[in-house]
């Protein structure tokens, strides 16, 4: 059973819609955005504050690249060591928690929007209670989105790398805006099994097999979405860029700090926009399916495994 097309929501009004589930949401969702604030203000400073290693280490490899044939200076690879092991340590222990504390924040507001969707209530307690039970299957079903984005990456490097050396110009150029279509159509299923496994009771190759079979039917309208999110994500960092780099004497640390937690902000916020508009999509491609119906029919979760007719009863708790 489908819905009507005039069911469907556009583009612009998923769009529009995402944009009304914070205030849906209401205070839990305060809570959340100021978790959310502190935690990449707190991932910018700790990067902020190891860039004097950074820039210690690429002035000692700077004269090798210079002068790759001439002599080093005494005991410069071992204080390139040094340095490479001080920069592995902190970040290493820093990418670790912010890894967990974005996973966990990620839980919180994937779910409270998919609550706020569904114009259900939703407590402190019972959220805290599904970040508990989901967290572990929405960490393996992230790691799986990681490796697939690796591997598409790499396979991506080695065509076109390969292109580079036997093709012109306007075949290399053709062949990197498949690879950026293919990545905005991937990615749009794999962001949405990470809804699925917030939301639902699948996770893993179950939620990204669901992605798949519910994103038939509605590739353009996701793949749009995700170029639409790319193209001011890259202007919040292209911003950033191009503040940095702008002429003029250096600015004071102070400065330095502001702009560093002001691209924090944006960038967080964004995330978090883009979390409701995958939500939003998701839901809106169940619709497409029937899968909507037949919930609001039987008042539990059933999900109908496509394209055959039958049906798999998963209880959800909330």
């Amino acid at each position: 059973m489908a819905a009507a097309a005039s069911d469907f929501l556009g583009v612009l009004q998923i769009l529009r819609e995402a944009l009304r589930l914070p205030a849906k949401a209401g205070t839990l969702f305060l809570s959340i955005l100021l978790l959310t604030l502190l935690s990449s203000s707190l991932l910018f400073f700790s990067a902020y504050s190891i860039s004097p290693l950074v820039l210690d280490l690429v002035s000692k490899l700077s004269p090798l690249f210079r002068n790759p044939n001439g002599p080093a200076p005494p005991n410069l690879f071992h204080e390139i060591e040094k340095d490479l092991r001080d920069i592995a340590s902190v970040t290493s222990s820093v990418a670790f928690v912010f890894f967990f504390v974005s996973l966990f924040l990620m839980v919180a507001t994937m779910y409270t929007f998919a609550m706020a969707y569904s114009n259900r209530s939703l407590s402190p307690k019972q959220l805290l209670l599904r970040v508990g039970r989901r967290w572990y299957q929405t960490l393996v079903t992230r790691l799986y989105v990681v490796l697939l984005t690796l591997g598409l990456a790499l396979l991506a490097s080695l065509v076109i790398g390969n292109l580079m050396l036997v093709s012109r110009v306007p075949t290399v150029a053709t062949a990197g805006v498949v690879a950026v279509l293919l990545y905005l159509y991937l990615s749009t299923r794999w962001c949405m099994s990470l809804v699925i496994t917030v939301a639902e009771e699948t996770w893993g190759i179950g939620a990204l097999s669901w992605s798949v079979e519910l994103f038939v039917g509605n590739k353009k309208k996701g793949t749009i979405l995700t170029l639409i999110l790319k193209v001011v994500e890259t202007a919040i960092y292209g911003a950033f860029g191009l503040a940095l780099a702008s002429p003029g004497p250096p600015r004071p640390p102070e400065a330095q700090m502001m702009l560093w937690c002001i691209v924090a902000a944006a960038t967080a916020v964004w995330e978090i926009y883009a979390m409701a508009v995958y939500t939003v999509f998701y839901y809106e491609c169940r619709k497409s399916h029937g899968l909507e119906e037949v919930m609001k029919a039987t008042g539990e979760h059933i999900y109908t495994v496509l394209p055959a007719a039958v049906a798999v009863k998963v209880e959800a708790i909330y």
